[in-house]
C-alpha cells in the first residue's frame, strides 16, 4: 500500500498498545529489522534470536505497534529502567529505555518510527520519567541515530554499552522539551 502524503498517512496510522494476538507479527517484523545486524556482527546471531523468542514472553514493559487497517508496521518497547531493558549488561539507567524499535521494510522512511518515539516519550513521560533513553549502533544504523537526533535525542556517552563485540551508543531525549 502506498500513501499520497504525510498528513494523509497520519490518520490512516494508529498507534496502539500491542496485544498477545500481535505478537507473531512484531516478531517477524522485528527479525526483519535484525537481520542486517545479524550480517554484519554474526556473533550476535544468537542473542537475537533469543530476544525474539524473549518477546513472546509476558513483561512488565509497554509494548506498543503501529497499524493501518489492521495490518502491523512498527513496533516499540518501552522499558522502566535499563535493568528490564538489558538484563545482565550493566546500565544503571533508572528511567525509561526504548527499545526494538522496528518498522516493516515497505513502511520505512514514512514517518511511522517517528510516531512511534513520540507516543513512547509521551507515554514516559505520562509515567513521570523525565527523559527517555535508547541505544543504537552508529556504524549499522547511522540513518536511525539521525533521525534520533532530529528529533531531539543526545548523544549520552555515559551509557553506551557493550554487547559481546557489539558496541551501542546511547542517546538520551529530555521529556520536558518539545519532541
Amino acid at each position: 500500500m502506498s500513501l499520497s502524503n504525510s498528513s494523509e498517512q497520519k490518520e490512516l496510522i494508529t498507534i496502539r498498545s500491542a496485544v498477545p494476538a500481535d505478537y507473531d507479527l512484531v516478531v517477524e517484523i522485528l527479525s526483519q529489522a535484525w537481520e542486517s545486524y545479524a550480517v554484519a556482527y554474526p556473533e550476535v546471531r544468537e542473542s537475537l534470536k533469543e530476544a525474539l523468542r524473549k518477546y513472546l514472553e509476558p513483561g512488565s514493559q509497554e509494548r506498543i505497534v503501529a497499524e493501518v487497517e489492521g495490518l502491523i508496521i512498527g513496533t516499540a518497547e518501552i522499558f522502566h529502567n535499563a535493568a528490564e531493558a538489558y538484563g545482565d549488561i550493566q546500565q544503571t539507567l533508572a528511567t525509561p529505555v526504548l527499545r526494538r524499535l522496528a518498522v516493516a521494510p515497505g513502511w520505512q522512511g514514512k514517518g511511522i518510527a517517528t510516531q512511534l518515539i513520540h507516543e513512547s516519550a509521551k507515554r514516559a513521560l505520562n509515567a513521570g520519567a523525565g527523559y527517555l533513553y535508547l541505544h543504537t549502533s552508529l556504524e549499522t544504523n547511522a540513518s536511525a541515530a539521525r533521525l534520533y537526533e532530529h528529533l531531539g535525542f543526545v548523544r549520552s556517552h555515559d551509557q553506551d554499552l557493550h554487547q559481546g563485540e557489539y558496541f551501542m551508543e546511547g542517546f538520551r531525549l529530555d521529556l520536558t522539551a518539545e519532541l
